[in-house]
């Protein structure tokens, strides 16, 4: 007999804890899963693609050697901040909708998310920014949905199309 505890997370938004043995009966009913009603995994706080991501400073970087760096796509920079304009003291708490340094801390839910995909896509592939009008867009161009292939049959070859009678008495009277 299993003993001990899990939390699960409804998908409304409520937490409750239940007994192994009542898990294992929810999760062989289909209760339990991804798409389900419970899921061991807590949801995301609503609106956290709105939320402007907060990190922890947790070196000094100075800022990038040309300005213009803060306008292309990320690239690593070692002790500067690509997107940063001025020095940053290690321990500062700063709000930025600009993709952060390597090395930040995050502070909520939005941060967590863009510091994780920020440190495991190419970034070449990124956009000059995580934020896209009032919230977040963490795409590199080759996330997202996966496009079906279309089986397109070849063409038929047409018979050549027959000539029209006026043609014919035209080539005749030149």
């Amino acid at each position: 007999m299993q003993t001990g505890t899990i939390t699960l997370y409804h998908i409304d938004g409520h937490e409750q804890v239940f007994s192994l043995a009542e898990h294992a009966r929810m999760a062989g009913s289909g209760q339990v899963g991804a798409g389900r009603a419970w899921s061991s995994v807590k949801p995301p706080p609503p609106g956290w693609q709105h939320e402007v991501p907060k990190y922890r400073v947790t070196r000094n970087l100075q800022p990038a050697e040309r300005a213009r760096y803060r306008f292309e796509s990320p690239f690593d920079m070692g002790e500067r901040w690509q997107y940063g304009t001025r020095e940053i003291k290690a321990g500062e708490i700063i709000s930025t909708t600009d993709w952060p340094h390597a090395s930040f801390q995050p502070l909520n839910y939005g941060a967590e998310k863009v510091l994780d995909f920020f440190n495991t896509r190419m970034k070449s592939r990124m956009t000059a920014s995580p934020w896209f009008g009032n919230g977040l867009r963490l795409d590199d161009g080759l996330s997202g949905p996966i496009i079906p292939a279309i089986d397109v049959p070849p063409p038929q070859s047409a018979p050549p199309p027959a000539q029209s009678p006026r043609r014919e008495s035209m080539r005749r009277v030149v």
